[in-house]
């Protein structure tokens, strides 16, 4: 599936640090609902800015895995439910593993599958208010 292919070549992108090639994956008006910080990003720009705020808190990236768990696509519109998986070493805190989910709705548009809404979120603990990092599938 087409879309699978994309969301692969995105998850090899940011392994890499590379912010323009994991900007190629999303569509000059993309709205982001992200984990932290904003309560949206909108446009390529503001998501240029948040993948250098993000890579910049990484010393390296150990391992980015993009896991599908239901993708489905008709003519020119697609939506893919996914976990995501990071192991890395920050600059500040040490050793980062975590997961969070993420639904992306996508546009082909000129043969490539472009991310036009994303929404990343963490389940939280109601007794604290304190997000969930250790989950594991």
């Amino acid at each position: 599936m087409e879309i699978i292919n994309a969301i692969k070549a995105r998850e090899k992108a940011v392994r890499n640090h590379d912010i323009e090639g994991t900007l190629a994956f999303y569509h000059p008006q993309v709205i982001v609902f992200d984990v932290v910080q904003q309560l949206q990003h909108q446009g390529l720009e503001a998501v240029r800015n948040r993948l250098k705020e993000w890579f910049g808190t990484l010393a390296t990236i150990i391992d980015f895995e993009i896991r599908v768990l239901h993708a489905a696509a008709e003519n020119n519109i697609a939506w893919c439910a996914t976990l995501n998986h990071i192991v890395a070493e920050t600059h500040q805190a040490g050793k980062l593993d975590m997961w969070w989910r993420e639904t992306a709705c996508y546009t082909r548009q000129d043969n490539l599958w472009l991310i036009t809404h994303a929404h990343s979120s963490v389940p939280f603990d109601t007794s604290t208010g304190m997000a969930s990092l250790k989950l594991q599938p």
